[in-house]
C-alpha cells in the first residue's frame, strides 16, 4: 500500500512538473556566439531569436488556473545605436502575480560572458499610466556582443492577451508558444502579416499552439504614420468556454449598460443637486448648453485619479471626496446626463496610432479609450480629459471604429473626422519695413478652429498662470529667436466655445531684427520666418507605412507687404508653388502659393491643405513634395534693390 502510494504521489509530479512548460525550457550553458551575414550587421542590432511562451496550467489538485508567461530573447548589437536601444531591459508588471525568474548575460565574440547581478535589479512604480516595471541595465554591452535574457512571470489568470512580434529592430526568428490543458477552449487571430497558428498535442491532455516567423523587419517610427498599429502581432484568446464575437460584444453591452447607462439620479440627489446649485445661472436653453454646464460643473469640481480604486469608482465616495476614477468619472457624467434627459452613447474604441478597432475579434485592444458622444450635435466628450468639453472626437479615434452602447442596444460605427474647413489655421500678417533702421514689424490676425483651437485654449489657461511669454512664442513666433513682442491680446479663449468650433483669436505685433538682411544698399526681407518651424521629410530614408495624419486641416497665409520707396523688388516668382496629389479626382492634399502686386503693396496667398486622412504608401512621393513645399516656403527670402 505505502509504495502504491508513494508511486501515486511520484506521478503526480512528473506530470506536474512536465506540465510547467517554463521550468523546462533555459538558455544553453555554452552559448553560441552567432554569426551574422552582411546585410544583418549593417543593421544597429540583430534579434537571432525570440521566444515567447504563454501557459496556462492547472496544478493537478488544484481547480484554478494559473498563467505562465516567458520571454526569451538573444540579440546581437552592432552599433552605438544598438547599445542605446538595448542597454536597459523592461519588465511590465501590471498583470504580475510574482516573478519566477530573472537573468541575463552578455557574451563577447573573444567567448567572455558577463552575468546580470540580481541586486542591480530595480522596481519603477508606474511609468505613464502602463503600471509598474522591473527594470536593470546591461553591464558589458558593447558593439559586437551578444545579449541574451530569460524571465518568466506568474500573472494574474486572465482569457485575453496579445503578442507583439514586430520590434524597431531586425528579428530573424520569432516563435510564439500557447500551451494549455485540452479542457480550455482558445481563438488567435493574427494582423499585418503574422502567419497561422498550428495546433500540437502535447502528452497530459495538453496542446500547443505554435507558429515561428522569420526575417521580420523592423518598424521604422515614422512621422505622419501608424507604426505601432502597424506592427506584426497576434491576439489570443483562452477560456473554459469561448462565446462568439457577437455574444461576447452582447456581454460588453449589457455590462456597460448596468454600470454606466442605468445609473438612476433619483438614488443621488445630494450629487444632482449640487450640480444643479453650480449651473442654477448658467444658460441651459438647449443641450448643448446643458452638456457644457455639466462639463463645466465636471472639470471644476472633481479631480481624477489615475490608479484603481473600488471606493472612488461609486458615485457616494466621488461626491464626498471630490475625486474618482477613471470609471468613476464617466458613471459622473452620465449620472447628471441622466438626471438632464440628454440622449447619449458611450463609445468604447481605441486609439487608432496603437491598434485598428476590429469588431470580428474581442479584445481588450479595442476597449482602451471611452468617449460619450451625443447624436443630436454629433460631437463628443472625453471624460477622463481634465479640460474635456463638447467638441470633435480625440485626434487619437477619428477614423478608428468603435462600439456605440445607448439603453437600447449597441452598434459599430466610425468615428468620423472633421473635415478641414472645420479645423483651421487663418493667418493675415502685414509688414511695416523700417528701411532706416533695417527693422521688419509683424502684425497678424489669426484665427484658429477645431483640433488648433481646443489645444491652443488648453495652452492659453496653462500658460496664464505660468508664463504667457512662451505660449506667444510658440503660437506666433516659434523659429523666430530675437522676437519682440509689442502687442499680444487673444478672444474667444473660453473653452466651452469649442461646442460651436468658435474661432480662438489671436492678435499679435512684433519686431524682430532677424527678418532683415543687409545687402550693401539693399535688404532682404525673410517674410516666409514668419509662419514658424516647419517639418520637412527631405532625410527621410525608404518609407515603411502608408500615410495617416493626426487630422484634416487647412492653412490659410495671406502676407501684405509694402514696396518701399526708391526700391525694386526681384524673387517674386519664387514664391509661386503648386504642389498637390490627386486621389481618385480628389485633392487628398496641396500647397498652392502665389502673389499680386496693387498700389505698390505685394500681396501673397498660400494655401496648405490636408484632406484625406489615409493614403498609401505609393502616394508617398508626392505627399513628401507637399510637406517639403511648405517648408521651403518658410526659408523665402524677398530682396528689395535700391534703385
Amino acid at each position: 500500500m505505502k509504495k502504491s502510494l508513494l508511486t501515486l504521489i511520484l506521478v503526480l509530479i512528473s506530470i506536474t512538473a512536465s506540465a510547467q512548460l517554463y521550468k523546462s525550457h533555459d538558455w544553453e550553458e555554452n552559448q553560441e556566439f552567432y554569426e551574422l551575414n552582411t546585410s544583418e550587421l549593417k543593421e544597429p542590432s540583430v534579434a537571432i531569436k525570440e521566444k515567447y511562451l504563454i501557459q496556462y496550467y492547472q496544478p493537478v489538485l488544484g481547480r484554478s488556473f494559473k498563467l505562465f508567461e516567458t520571454k526569451h530573447s538573444i540579440i546581437r548589437i552592432n552599433t552605438e545605436k544598438g547599445i542605446k536601444s538595448h542597454n536597459r531591459v523592461y519588465i511590465p508588471m501590471r498583470n504580475v502575480k510574482r516573478v519566477i525568474d530573472i537573468k541575463a548575460r552578455v557574451t563577447q565574440s573573444n567567448g567572455d560572458v558577463k552575468y546580470l547581478d540580481k541586486n542591480n535589479i530595480k522596481e519603477l512604480e508606474n511609468v505613464k499610466n502602463y503600471g509598474g516595471f522591473k527594470i536593470f541595465a546591461i553591464e558589458g554591452l558593447t558593439k559586437d556582443s551578444q545579449l541574451e535574457f530569460i524571465y518568466t512571470l506568474e500573472n494574474k489568470t486572465t482569457s485575453l492577451g496579445s503578442i507583439v512580434i514586430q520590434k524597431e529592430y531586425f528579428v530573424k526568428e520569432a516563435v510564439v508558444i500557447i500551451r494549455k490543458p485540452r479542457a480550455l477552449k482558445y481563438r488567435v487571430k493574427g494582423y499585418n502579416g503574422f502567419p497561422n497558428m498550428q495546433t500540437e498535442k502535447v502528452d497530459g491532455n495538453k496542446e500547443a499552439l505554435i507558429t515561428t516567423v522569420t526575417n521580420v523587419k523592423g518598424m521604422t517610427d515614422e512621422s505622419n504614420a501608424s507604426p505601432s498599429a502597424n506592427r506584426m502581432k497576434v491576439l489570443y484568446q483562452v477560456a473554459v468556454g469561448i462565446p462568439s464575437d457577437s455574444q461576447m460584444w452582447r456581454g460588453l453591452e449589457n455590462n456597460i449598460r448596468s454600470k454606466y447607462i442605468s445609473i438612476q439620479p433619483n438614488k443621488h440627489r445630494s450629487l444632482v443637486n449640487h450640480y444643479k446649485k453650480f449651473a442654477e445661472n448658467k444658460p441651459k436653453g438647449n443641450s448643448e448648453e446643458i452638456i457644457t454646464n455639466i462639463c463645466e460643473y465636471i472639470t471644476s469640481s472633481y479631480n481624477i485619479i489615475r490608479t484603481h480604486s473600488e471606493e472612488l469608482s461609486q458615485l457616494k465616495h466621488i461626491f464626498k471626496n471630490k475625486q474618482a476614477t477613471e470609471q468613476g468619472i464617466i458613471r459622473l457624467y452620465t449620472c447628471l446626463l441622466n438626471s438632464e434627459q440628454i440622449d447619449y452613447e458611450l463609445v468604447l474604441t481605441s486609439n487608432r496610432f496603437n491598434h485598428k478597432f476590429d469588431s470580428n475579434f474581442f479584445s481588450n485592444s479595442n476597449l482602451q479609450t471611452a468617449l460619450i458622444y451625443f447624436i443630436e450635435e454629433k460631437k463628443y466628450i472625453e471624460p477622463d480629459h481634465v479640460n474635456t468639453r463638447l467638441n470633435f472626437a480625440p485626434w487619437e479615434t477619428i477614423g478608428n471604429y468603435g462600439v456605440f452602447i445607448n439603453a437600447e442596444g449597441r452598434r459599430f460605427k466610425q468615428i468620423e473626422a472633421p473635415n478641414a474647413k472645420d479645423n483651421m489655421i487663418k493667418r493675415d500678417y502685414v509688414f511695416t519695413l523700417d528701411t532706416d533702421n533695417v527693422l521688419a514689424t509683424v502684425n497678424c490676425k489669426q484665427q484658429n478652429t477645431g483640433y488648433r483651437a481646443t489645444s491652443g485654449r488648453g495652452a492659453y489657461k496653462y500658460f496664464k498662470t505660468r508664463d504667457l511669454n512662451e505660449f506667444k512664442t510658440f503660437t506666433g513666433a516659434s523659429g523666430i529667436e530675437d522676437v519682440d513682442f509689442k502687442n499680444f491680446e487673444i478672444n474667444n479663449e473660453a473653452l466651452s466655445l469649442s461646442a460651436n468650433n468658435t474661432p480662438l483669436e489671436i492678435n499679435y505685433t512684433y519686431q524682430a531684427e532677424s527678418l532683415i538682411d543687409e545687402i550693401n544698399e539693399d535688404f532682404m526681407l525673410n517674410f516666409g520666418k514668419v509662419i514658424g518651424t516647419q517639418n520637412e521629410l527631405y532625410q527621410e530614408s525608404e518609407r515603411i507605412n502608408p500615410i495617416e495624419l493626426r487630422s484634416l486641416i487647412e492653412y490659410k497665409y495671406t502676407f501684405s507687404i509694402p514696396i518701399p520707396e526708391g526700391y525694386e523688388v526681384k524673387g517674386l516668382d519664387d514664391t509661386k508653388i503648386n504642389r498637390n496629389v490627386i486621389i481618385n479626382n480628389d485633392t487628398a492634399c496641396k500647397f498652392v502659393s502665389d502673389y499680386s502686386i496693387e498700389n505698390n503693396i505685394i500681396t501673397i496667398n498660400v494655401t496648405e491643405g490636408y484632406y484625406k486622412l489615409n493614403m498609401d504608401l505609393k502616394h508617398y512621393e508626392d505627399y513628401k513634395s507637399v510637406v517639403n513645399a511648405a517648408y521651403d516656403f518658410s526659408k523665402k527670402s524677398i530682396l528689395f534693390k535700391k534703385l
